[in-house]
Formats: structure tokens, sequence, C-alpha cells
């Protein structure tokens, strides 16, 4: 634990600051409150001090006077989490510090927490010269993420790549289901009618305006090309009017990303994207750095979800209303296992045929279909062709993370199985939140980040693309 030091901690201060001068207190006075240098933060362990890091701040720039840990603390990267601590708390652009040329276990350290070297003070220290070393402070990044790739409009601030600011999401679902589906050209028009008040509404939930934003990102694929138009053509007037540069970001990108919401990815790791245009094993060794070890030789299995709803005649959307049945029914019906072998694609065509043929034979004999049992059996036969899959990776390339991403994350199903096969192969395990497994523009923000890190920036001639395939252009 690290906190600002109390005014019963300075005894234990003091003895820590002995270590590295004998006469620390006498230097720098640490007993008197009110001296200039009394900007302190301690680490705890048990209640215990073991460290401590002195600076001052004046403007821009926060010195760093002296850190020290404890003796039987030390290489436990306690000297390490009180400089980050420092660095995210202080309010100055730059953190200056000094330290002698010859403590080269302090140097190790600076060069860790990203200090560089500016200065030198000749023969500072008697024989010994003084390095003066300077890292800047990253601050703080709000990324405006705006989705329109189908039927949701939605805009998002996200601040730093994993913290939602505040989202707005208005759906046009119940519009599309009098029709069975969506209809591209209604689709567009209530984005065209929309986007500005979702905007307003988002800007309404925090105390941000748009000169705290530093970048826009906006969907720019692939979707329904009439309804991403508006949202990148809305996202190229924002930067434009405001100044802020322009990002543009995957849909599939959005889904993988939305996974820093519950945690920061580490990497390597695994990520099992599942979508109605995607079912892909990724091998994910890096930020935006992407090796498919499988994928799908046909149907997605978003899509086989969605063409079992409709002959099951089930209302839009149809994936979420075939587990709504699942959950109703037993897997009676006798459906054949997909790709019975042990490569790391997919094929979903087969099992998609087989509820087509058994419905129409079914209702040719006259037979009434049980719908609750078809969903049912469909939908376990096809979870457990994902899960067995994402074994078998997991197993030839000795994965220890795993991520799930796309739309049809949100099956309930799904998310059991896959934690069960997690916690029986002891890898960890991350799957977002309902609410960012559909489309939303926060997963789109936080996708934005590492471009925005790396500059990755677009111009105003950037297009919406209705078809473009992710992984192909993000190769490992």
């Amino acid at each position: 634990m690290i906190r600002s030091y109390l005014e019963s901690d300075l005894t234990a201060i003091d003895k820590i600051g002995s270590l590295i001068k004998d006469d620390f207190n006498k230097k720098y006075d640490i007993l008197n409150l009110n001296h200039d240098y009394a900007n302190i933060y301690v680490y705890l362990i048990d209640d215990v001090i073991t460290g401590f890091i002195q600076y001052e701040e004046h403007y821009e720039v926060c010195d760093i006077i002296n850190i020290a840990v404890s003796e039987e603390y030390q290489n436990k990267g306690i000297g390490k989490a009180l400089i980050d601590y420092l660095i995210n708390h202080t309010k100055c652009e730059k953190i200056m510090l000094e330290v002698r040329e010859n403590n080269l276990k302090a140097l190790n350290l600076y060069h860790k927490c990203n200090f560089k070297e500016i200065n030198r003070r000749k023969k500072y220290y008697g024989n010994e010269d003084a390095i003066i070393m300077e890292r800047e402070v990253a601050m703080d990044v709000y990324i405006m993420g705006i989705e329109s790739s189908c039927d949701e409009t939605s805009i998002s601030i996200v601040k730093n790549g994993h913290e939602e600011i505040a989202t707005t999401v208005l759906t046009q679902m119940d519009t599309h289901a009098l029709y069975g589906g969506v209809v591209p050209e209604i689709a567009s028009r209530m984005h065209t009618e929309n986007i500005t008040m979702v905007l307003e509404d988002v800007l309404s939930k925090t105390d941000l305006t748009m000169d705290d934003i530093s970048a826009i990102a906006v969907t720019y694929a692939p979707g329904l090309l009439g309804s991403l138009l508006v949202g990148v053509e809305f996202a190229k007037v924002l930067s434009l009017v405001y100044d802020k540069p322009l990002i543009a970001t995957h849909h599939i990108a959005g889904h993988i990303y939305a996974n820093n919401l519950v945690k920061k990815m580490e990497f390597p790791l695994l990520a099992l994207v599942v979508s109605g245009g995607h079912t892909e094993l990724v091998l994910m060794e890096d930020d935006y750095k992407f090796k498919v070890l499988g994928t799908t030789l046909d149907d997605a299995v978003g899509e086989c979800f969605d063409k079992v709803a409709r002959v099951l005649d089930l209302p839009y959307p149809g994936g979420p209303n075939v587990e709504k049945y699942a959950k109703m029914g037993k897997p009676t019906y006798d459906l054949p296992k997909p790709m019975e072998n042990d490569e790391l694609n997919f094929s979903f065509s087969g099992l998609k045929s087989a509820v087509i043929n058994l419905n129409h034979n079914e209702l040719q004999r006259g037979n009434e279909i049980r719908k609750y049992d078809l969903a049912c059996s469909f939908q376990t036969v096809a979870i457990d062709e994902l899960i067995r899959k994402t074994k078998l990776a997991i197993e030839k390339y000795d994965i220890k993370r795993v991520i799930v991403a796309g739309g049809v994350s949100a099956n309930g199903f799904l998310r059991e199985e896959m934690e069960k096969l997690c916690k029986k192969m002891h890898v960890d395990l991350t799957i977002p939140p309902l609410k960012y497994c559909t489309d939303n523009a926060t997963m789109i923000a936080c996708a934005a980040y590492p471009q925005y890190l790396n500059h990755d920036f677009a111009d105003l001639s950037l297009r919406a693309k209705s078809q473009e395939y992710f992984f192909e252009e993000h190769k490992s």
C-alpha cells in the first residue's frame, strides 16, 4: 500500500533515510512539518513502513529529493512502485532527479522507470559526477470513440485506454424488429438524426469539454456502408473543427480491446474472436500484433446463430433469442459435430445445413418441431466446438492467458464453458461484461489508445469500408 505520510510516520521515515545518509534528518530536517521538503509518499507492508519517496513540486517540474527502502525489503520492486505512484499522482509535466554516477543500482532503477540523462555536474560529489536525469510525465489521454457500424449510435469517452468516463448508446433495435432485421437505409437515416444528440448526451454526463479530448476515434470498417459513413464523416468534422487527431479503428479491434476495460491485457495471449463475421483463434504477441492460428472455412458462428434463429422463426435479434430458447430446452436432436480433427480451423456450414434439413424434413413429415430442444441441440454442438478448438490451441501453444471477443462472447453458455475450461487448465481468462460485448463506442476508444500512443492517425481522406479483413492488415 502507498499513501501520503502522516506525522506519526516521520520517525520511521527518518530511520530508513539514515540508510542513504548518516545525517539524513539533520540535512533535510525531516521532522519539521513546515519544511519545503515535507512531501512524502510511504510504502507499507502489513502497516509497516518499508520505504518512502520524498519530492518537491515547482510549477511544471517535480524534483525527487530522496528515495529509500529498508534493507530487508530491497529488490522487491518497492522503489519502482513508489516512483510509478509519484508519476501517476503528480500534476507536473516532468520529473527530475540527481544521482551519483557510481550508484549503479539507483541508475538501473531510474532507467527502468524511463528516466534519461540530460546533464552532468562534474565532480559534484568529490571525485564523482552527479548525473541529472529527467522523464516526461504522460498526461491523461481522453479518447472519444464513435461507433455506428450497424444499428447502434454510440459515443464514448475513455481515459488512458481502460477507464470508461461516459458512454451513450442509442439503439434502433425496436425499429428494425418490425422488419425482422436491420434495414440499411433506415439505419443510416436514424444515425444521421441521432448522432448530434448522442454527442451532447455523453458530454452532459461528464465535466469534460471538447477541449479536454485528446483524439477522435471512429469505426471505419466493417459494417453497413451507409451507417459507417455517418460516423466517419461526423468524426472528421469533429477532428477538423476542434483540431484533434483522427484515429481510424477497426470494429473487431474494438471487440478485442474491450478486454482492457476488465484488466490490462498481458502478452502473449490467445484471443477467441466470435462474431457475426468472425470465428478465429488468434495469438497476440503485443498490441496490434496478431497471428491467426485458426479461422472459419465458411460461416462464422454468429452468422449460424442468426440463420438458425430464422429457421426457428425467432424474432430479431436472432442470436440472443436462440440462447433464450436453448435455456428452456434439452439437446435431444442428434446433430453432426463440425470438423472432428485436431486442426484449429472451424467449419459451421455443415451444422447450419443439418438444422435446416432437420427442420424441413420434420415439417414434411408433419411433425412438430421442438424449438427449445433444437435451439439447445444446435447451441450445445456449436459452443462445444469453440471450446474444443480453444483447448487444442492452449495445449499446442502453451497458452497462459485467454480473452474472448466479439458479439457472441455475450452468450452465457459460451462464457460458462470457457470459464470451466480455463479453470481446469489453470489459464487466466478475461471476458468483457455483457454491455461491452455488443456494439458500443467504449470498445472503439479503448482500441484506439495504442494507436494514439503510436501516432497512428488518419487524415480527412478517411473512407468507410463495408468489408475489411482485420487480421490480414496486422500480422505479427
